[in-house]
């Protein structure tokens, strides 16, 4: 028969286990908040869009939008959105580009929107390298495909860059954070003092994988660019600018002054739109 101290000890064994791994399934779910519902389609602000329906490898069923360019088609951008909502909010920041003459094609992960299954991490990589497979697919002979990724959608580019055999001639990495780890170490440190005992179950309550300080060493052939507002509240800007220094080749850093979280192109037009243009020109065949 068992003593009663050791059937205590491990029962408390149990308890103690189970709830690490229900709070850090609940941590790791935090990365992703979807709505399922649209916001005003494109076409309500006047532009022109096409929807596309397309499948990830593991045959979960996406949607997208394809804005064509206006004009001769200087190249097309693949828009990667963050972990908030779905593409219906997140196009405003790109839907601009047709007017400069780039194609923009947006989608939602799965879970998101209209798009079926669940989101997670590896899912979400898959459904990437489906995006960039079906927009090189619309593009047709058009060399200069490019990835435009924000925040959570950074990272997800990242992984998916890793994953595809299209080519892609560069990447905009936008308020991304350094990898799933460093993002909560930094969220943990402003929790109240009675909370920050969750700091040493850190390493259990979110795991590291699929993070975008290990993709991007392994791009040493793809023009990247790394876009931050400098007073970023949600992702701190240290985290482009680690980021950029594991960067290989000659990546660029834009820290844009201000505060806000992935709305450097909304708050600062005027500053950050060429940018991005110069660098999808200066990458083009």
């Amino acid at each position: 028969m068992i003593p009663p101290l050791l059937q205590f000890r491990f029962v408390r064994f149990c308890v103690t286990a189970l709830t690490a791994l229900l709070l850090a399934g609940c941590a790791n779910r935090v990365f992703y908040q979807p709505a399922r519902r649209w916001a005003d389609t494109p076409d309500a602000r006047g532009r022109v869009y096409q929807p596309v329906a397309f499948n990830a490898s593991d045959g979960v069923r996406l949607t997208g939008w394809w804005l064509p360019a206006e004009g001769p088609s200087k190249g097309t951008v693949v828009h990667f959105h963050g972990n908030a909502q779905n593409m219906s909010t997140h196009v405003q920041f790109a839907e601009w580009l047709p007017q400069s003459g780039y194609n923009l094609f947006v989608f939602d992960y799965r879970g998101y929107g209209k798009s079926g299954g669940r989101p997670g991490r590896p899912g979400l990589v898959r459904d990437g390298v489906a995006a960039l497979r079906t927009a090189a697919e619309r593009a047709g002979e058009d060399p200069n495909l490019f990835v435009w990724g924000q925040s959570l959608g950074g990272t997800v580019a990242l992984h998916a860059l890793l994953h595809t055999d299209v080519p892609v001639r560069g990447a905009v990495i936008d308020s991304t954070f350094y990898s799933h780890p460093a993002i909560t170490a930094d969220k943990l440190k402003h929790f109240p003092w009675y909370l920050q005992w969750l700091r040493l179950f850190r390493p259990i309550l979110v795991t590291a994988g699929f993070d975008a300080a290990d993709a991007v060493p392994q791009l040493p052939n793809l023009p990247l660019a790394f876009l931050h507002m400098e007073e970023d509240p949600i992702v701190p800007s240290t985290h482009s600018r680690r980021l950029y220094e594991r960067a290989p080749g000659s990546p660029r850093l834009w820290i844009i002054p201000g505060r806000g979280h992935a709305d450097a192109v909304l708050r600062h037009p005027n500053q950050v739109r060429p940018l991005l243009l110069h660098f999808f020109e200066t990458n083009a065949r």
